[in-house]
């Protein structure tokens, strides 16, 4: 005879993911004359749950090699760039525990300059990155539950099934 039971887990409620493109302007304290590298590092972020929208703080720095003078000496800049950005997310479970949420982030693409160019005496660079945005709670599922035959059973079984004239 199988039984129907109820189960509470963990599972993912809702998700969401979102591709993020920024554009940052930059001055130098000297005139750059052509942009030889660009990368970022040190990317950190918070995420924070606010109904169907996850809250996303970050910041990373942004390191540029350039020359000056005339490509006859060169720099490098760091400069810090803050964002605050915001994923929405589609509700997967419709009934789960609302006071249990905890919010998993993760970087499907980590942020890359894609275009760094000079502008008026400013190097404007586009930066992209994609973000997955997962919320965990408390839910129920229906499992169903078969009971197990007994030992004692079992073996009684044998005893009739085995025929003992099967070798001679």
């Amino acid at each position: 005879m199988n039984e129907v039971r109820e189960i509470v887990t963990k599972a993912i409620v809702a998700k969401g993911k979102k591709y993020i493109s920024l554009s940052h302007n930059i001055t130098s304290n000297k005139s750059p004359y052509s942009i030889l590298g660009c990368w970022v590092i040190n990317h950190e972020f918070e995420a924070n749950r606010n109904e169907d929208l996850i809250d996303i703080n970050g910041a990373f720095e942004v390191n540029i090699w350039y020359s000056t003078e005339e490509n006859m000496r060169t720099d490098v800049i760091r400069e810090k760039v803050a964002y605050k950005k915001d994923i929405k997310v589609k509700r997967i479970v419709n009934e789960y525990l609302k006071n249990t949420d905890d919010v998993l982030v993760k970087i499907l693409k980590h942020p890359t300059v894609t275009n760094a160019k000079i502008i008026d005496g400013e190097i404007k660079i586009d930066v992209d990155f994609e973000i997955l945005a997962e919320v965990i709670g408390e839910t129920k599922m229906q499992v169903t539950v078969f009971t197990p035959i007994t030992i004692d059973e079992d073996i009684e079984d044998l005893d009739i099934e085995v025929n003992e004239d099967f070798l001679r």
